[in-house]
């Protein structure tokens, strides 16, 4: 079966302006010639792939999976397009990076200073994002590789992981809270504390609901949300709230005294962080150099807390 590039486009029109008319219209083109263009579409993959009604055209099953490869085609051109604009201007080459709030503290920044000193001439593009999100983007080629927490979005068959390093989850309070005393907590006990979390609509949110929903633990309703992981840091350096996240996002401010870090009994292990890209697919040389990078850097982390660890 072959399919023409464009009439994939096409389609892809349709679906986001809900009739031939309005898509006619974004894409330069006819009615006529747009339906036509879509019957040789349906002629060629030999199934119907829009229902057309009063409302508009809908797409059916059969349409929203070419869309699927319509979103990727899109974005592999759009790619190209901007690599060669990119050389054009004496650049190497490009890449783009998804992550999550987790992944974007310590290892990937310290990845990224040292692709940029062995390969000054590319440029990067860093997205942070929901971990369903990335990774849709990185299905539909809008992305070149991911760094974030496995086992949390879908499993899908074409893409790959690697596990990189593990990701605890703790309490933090300011040093003179009275939790601060504590070796160690439960979160299933602090129900009357008063909190500051993550606002819903970010991905940080989200990985803090698993966090209480793996301990039976409803979302609070008390006390400060927001956002901004450094004004999360603030408020429990400056007042009685405490907040649940990652020893990786408060290090500088632990050690510095600012902070204290009260380890989770209730929360489980740490839970794995990784490198996922597109199975099968070759990584273009850029995104190759970042993976090879971060490969080498979770390794030495690892054999360093693996140490530390053992120290008696």
């Amino acid at each position: 079966m072959k399919i023409e590039p464009r009439r994939l486009l096409e389609l892809l029109a349709v679906a986001r302006h809900g009739s031939i008319s309005g898509a006619a219209e974004a894409v330069n083109m006819s009615q006529p010639a747009l339906s036509q263009s879509i019957a040789l579409l349906e002629r060629e993959v030999g199934v119907k792939v829009l229902e057309r009604g009063r409302q508009g055209a809908r797409l059916n099953d059969f349409g929203d999976a070419l869309v699927f490869y319509a979103q990727a085609l899109e974005s592999l051109l759009g790619r190209a397009g901007e690599e060669i604009r990119m050389r054009s201007l004496g650049l190497e080459g490009t890449l783009a990076l998804g992550i999550t709030p987790v992944t974007a503290v310590d290892l990937v920044p310290r990845c990224l200073e040292l692709l940029m000193r062995e390969s000054p001439n590319i440029a990067i593009k860093v997205i942070d994002g929901l971990d369903q999100e990335i990774t849709e983007m990185l299905r539909t080629r809008q992305l070149d590789v991911l760094v974030r927490r496995l086992g949390i979005a879908p499993q899908y068959t074409d893409i790959e992981e690697e596990p990189l390093f593990g990701v605890d989850w703790s309490l933090i309070a300011a040093p003179d809270h009275p939790l601060a005393q504590r070796a160690s907590v439960r979160l299933s006990e602090l129900a009357d504390v008063q909190w500051v979390l993550p606002a819903g609509g970010s991905a940080f949110r989200q990985q803090m609901e698993l966090v209480f929903a793996s301990v039976g633990q409803t979302w609070p309703e008390r006390g400060i949300s927001t956002n901004s992981i450094l004004a999360i840091k603030s408020i429990v350096m400056n007042s009685a709230c405490v907040s649940v996240i990652s020893p990786r996002l408060v290090e500088v401010e632990a050690a510095a005294g600012r902070l204290k870090v009260i380890p989770l009994e209730d929360v489980g292990p740490p839970r794995p962080v990784g490198l996922v890209w597109r199975r099968g697919e070759k990584l273009s040389p850029v995104a190759a150099r970042f993976a090879k990078i971060i490969r080498t850097l979770a390794q030495e982390e690892n054999e360093l807390r693996r140490a530390a660890v053992a120290t008696p």
